[in-house]
């Protein structure tokens, strides 16, 4: 140590030299380093989601639980397995054991699961993915005096024009409804033509199909054949016809209902300062940086806020990034004061 010492005393230029090499790397090493709040943990367990449509908890646990338990059954390099039935959802938590690599058992997971043949046709196939810690960097809500689909229309917008964004690749929306078509049948025009409501809905279903019909095989290639006459819009089921008389003329079903593209009802309020609301937490993605993630909501934000109604108000509160900034503006400083006595 005192040869190392006396050496750099007999050489100060080397010493110089070396002591601009170490701040030129300190200061290229701050300005690319990744931003986060909190350190990030991996994830440890995996989870399995199958929605079964208008099914009980019983229903669920019996047909779709316990058939992926079953298939899990023995799986190597698993800990424990949990799960919950409610509903119309399944879930299944799957804990690795020490030592395994998670990719792998995501892969092993996957095969299993694609071995079961004998789900309900009506449950959707399971969704596989990691439940690891998630750190939000800032939150942003559209809340104001006006309609659930205006605010889920603007959320909507807003969700599209946040990941536009190569900065921003993860968020989480909550306060939305899942849409539906409301028909409400007039019961005093099916009588005359000798209609029931069962009719109707059966003429609705097989005048609004989308499946595959087929493939055509030619020296130039594969065509498939596809029927697309889905209704999906109020205008496109009042069009639906229900009655098709011999001189040519029908009946709509806009002559015999009133149609609504509306929101689904729930058991549940959104309010935000007393306001209904909708809201987007902001993840922080495994290589994105924290700061830069709020300058970019921030500027999307502002410009997106020039569009909103008058009634309708947008707000940006547990913004992490500023504490961040506190920090790391308090650790500069530091710096500097710490340089002084080394340079003079």
């Amino acid at each position: 140590m005192h040869y190392l010492t006396g050496w750099f005393l007999r050489n100060p230029v080397a010493a110089n030299l070396l002591m601009g090499l170490i701040l030129f790397l300190g200061i290229m090493t701050s300005l690319s380093i990744r931003i986060e709040g909190f350190p990030r943990v991996p994830p440890d367990s995996a989870l399995i989601v199958t929605y079964y449509p208008n099914a009980t908890a019983a229903q669920v646990d019996d047909l779709v639980t316990q058939k992926l338990e079953r298939a899990l059954e023995g799986l190597e390099g698993v800990r424990a397995i949990t799960s919950r039935s409610e509903n119309g959802e399944s879930t299944l938590t799957v804990r690795r054991a020490g030592g395994q690599s998670m990719d792998t058992l995501l892969d092993k997971i996957r095969l299993r699961i694609d071995g079961i043949d004998d789900l309900p046709a009506a449950a959707e196939r399971p969704t596989i993915h990691t439940t690891g810690f998630d750190f939000p960097a800032l939150y942003v809500n559209l809340h104001g005096d006006t309609d659930s689909a205006t605010l889920q229309t603007l959320s909507e917008r807003l969700r599209e024009e946040l990941l536009a964004e190569p900065e921003l690749s993860r968020l989480n929306v909550w306060g939305l409804h899942k849409r539906e078509m409301r028909i409400e049948i007039l019961p005093h025009v099916l009588q005359p033509l000798n209609l029931t409501i069962a009719d109707v809905v059966q003429q609705i279903q097989s005048s609004s199909l989308d499946f595959q019909a087929g493939t055509l095989r030619t020296a130039g290639g594969t065509v498939y054949l596809r029927t697309d006459s889905r209704a999906r819009f109020a205008s496109e089921f009042a069009r639906i016809p229900i009655i098709e008389n011999a001189d040519g003329s029908t009946v709509l079903l806009s002559d015999l209902a009133t149609i609504h593209d509306t929101l689904e009802e729930g058991d549940y309020l959104f309010r935000f300062n007393g306001s209904p609301t909708t809201g987007m937490e902001i993840l922080v993605g495994h290589k994105e940086n924290l700061l830069r993630i709020s300058r970019v909501v921030h500027t999307v934000a502002e410009r997106f806020e020039r569009q909103l109604p008058a009634n309708v108000n947008m707000t940006i509160w547990g913004d992490l990034p500023a504490y961040i900034s506190a920090r790391l503006s308090l650790l500069r400083t530091n710096g500097l004061q710490g340089l002084i006595p080394v340079t003079s």
